[in-house]
């Protein structure tokens, strides 16, 4: 028995006018679409565009600075006639230092630091910075005492080793040099951490005779 089949043709004839259109996209659509597409690209242009300038910004870190900003003599048991002895000398000298944190965004934490005040190669006084916090964009300034202590029979070695005169311009006159290394680490937002090493190195010339210091540079 044959069987009757419906002819595609016969089936697309009785579909409407308007199921016919239904089944292809119309060109509003497609515009639409294309509309959607090229937002989207702009807002993620955009956002990258924001993303590139904060962490240019925010994100860039710059290097804790510490500076000496003045140093002076309290007082001494310095006599111009025992630096040939065998005996010691002490001098106490009172300096204030600097600490700059140059970032906006940023705190940074900084352990404890040894500040070392040196004659040569030999160790005369040191001084001990705790750790603290610095906000953005915050300068610290602190006042310190290093208590040193000299033998009268080191300083005439040194000179006679050396026989330089930027180590004594007279007999009353002392170069040092003293030396910080800082470590600590930089919180950006609470986001990145950044661990930074500052170091500092000074030189000063100690007049004992004026209890003054003649010349410092960092």
């Amino acid at each position: 028995m044959a069987k009757s089949l419906s002819s595609p043709v016969a089936n697309k004839s009785s579909m409407t006018t308007e199921e016919v259109i239904a089944m292809f996209p119309s060109r509003k659509e497609e515009k639409e679409s294309s509309k959607c597409l090229v937002y989207a690209l702009v807002v993620f242009v955009a956002i990258l565009f924001i993303w590139l300038v904060f962490a240019s910004i925010v994100l860039r870190v710059g290097d804790p600075q510490i500076q000496l900003k003045s140093a002076r003599l309290m007082h001494n048991t310095y006599n111009n006639h025992s630096v040939s002895s065998n005996s010691s000398f002490k001098v106490t000298l009172l300096a204030r230092v600097s600490l700059t944190n140059p970032n906006l965004f940023c705190r940074f934490y900084y352990g404890n630091t040894r500040v070392s005040v040196l004659y040569g190669a030999s160790s005369v006084g040191a001084w001990e910075l705790e750790g603290a916090r610095l906000e953005g964009r915050e300068t610290k300034e602190i006042d310190f005492v290093v208590h040193m202590s000299f033998s009268t029979k080191l300083v005439v070695v040194k000179r006679n080793l050396t026989n330089d005169t930027t180590h004594s311009d007279s007999a009353g006159m002392l170069k040092l040099r003293s030396y910080a290394k800082l470590s600590g680490t930089v919180h950006v937002l609470n986001m990145v951490n950044k661990k930074k090493t500052i170091e500092v190195a000074c030189i000063l010339n100690l007049n004992l005779t004026s209890y003054s210091t003649q010349h410092f540079q960092c």
